[in-house]
């Protein structure tokens, strides 16, 4: 049985990947797998049975290895595992360990852990996706949490597509900026303007350019131009500068805008 899975599946980018993947020749089933049940059962009745919901806190060692196990009993060949999980970090706040802890554990961590789980179950000619950011360019401060886990699973990704080059088994980091999702909204009935902040682009063009970059083998996508950009810019000019270009236009910027401490 050819499955895909898809992380962090119940909205978002991740919820856009099951969209776009449907349309994969090939694949039996979409495994979408999240922490709420509820919210997958919602994908399969708006995308069909071939989405499978699978509850799964990548997180927690024993739901990942009993994952695996699934996977073993259904002799399943995993086509393509795309790991989109992920938490909205905060900053300019005195956060509490746990959700630093969560952000950590779940950005890196689980889906670190996941690939970990899946490759077993992978052949020459698949592909393992994992969404960071443009966060992971560059040290963030206020925001450091959040980036450190992203610059985790960059640097996982890019060793990883080593390790597995023999293989025959593709691995891609995909790093978008900012993302027009839900994770924007933070009380309810309130959503942050995202069309203002600078760069900003939609899940499904995340989705697709990142689909298009994995088959053909990059190791990283940039799904915007501007993205593209920030990541030659903070690869080449000094941590001072661009220190100073995060705390004084990026989050700044974000603060006028929404009026907020709260960063995703």
């Amino acid at each position: 049985m050819n499955i895909i899975i898809v992380t962090g599946a119940a909205g978002g980018i991740g919820k856009e990947f099951i969209s776009q993947m449907l349309k994969e020749k090939g694949i039996d089933e979409i495994w979408a797998v999240g922490r709420t049940e509820s919210k997958l059962l919602k994908l399969k009745e708006e995308f069909g049975d071939k989405v499978v919901p699978v509850t799964c806190d990548i997180t927690s060692d024993e739901s990942v290895m009993a994952l695996a196990d699934k996977l073993k009993e259904q002799n399943a060949r995993v086509k393509w595992l795309i790991n989109c999980a992920g938490t909205r970090a905060l900053y300019k706040e005195n956060v509490e360990l746990p959700r630093m802890l969560a952000t950590i554990r779940t950005n890196a961590v689980g889906n670190i852990a996941m690939c970990f789980a899946c490759i077993p179950f992978m052949q020459k000619g698949d592909h393992i996706l994992n969404v960071a950011s443009a966060a992971s360019f560059q040290p963030l401060p206020y925001n450091n949490t959040y980036a450190a886990s992203k610059v985790a699973l960059r640097f996982f990704s890019k060793g990883l597509a080593h390790e597995l080059k023999n293989q025959g088994i593709k691995v891609t980091c995909s790093c978008p900026g900012w993302v027009a999702t839900e994770l924007m909204q933070f009380k309810e009935g309130e959503v942050t303007p995202i069309e203002k902040l600078p760069g900003v682009t939609t899940a499904k063009n995340v989705a697709k350019k990142s689909i298009k970059a994995a088959r053909k083998g990059k190791a990283i996508c940039f799904p915007s131009l501007k993205v593209h950009r920030d990541y030659y810019v903070t690869k080449y000019a000094p941590v001072e500068v661009v220190v100073w270009y995060w705390k004084h236009i990026e989050a700044d910027h974000y603060d006028r805008v929404k009026n907020t401490n709260i960063l995703t």
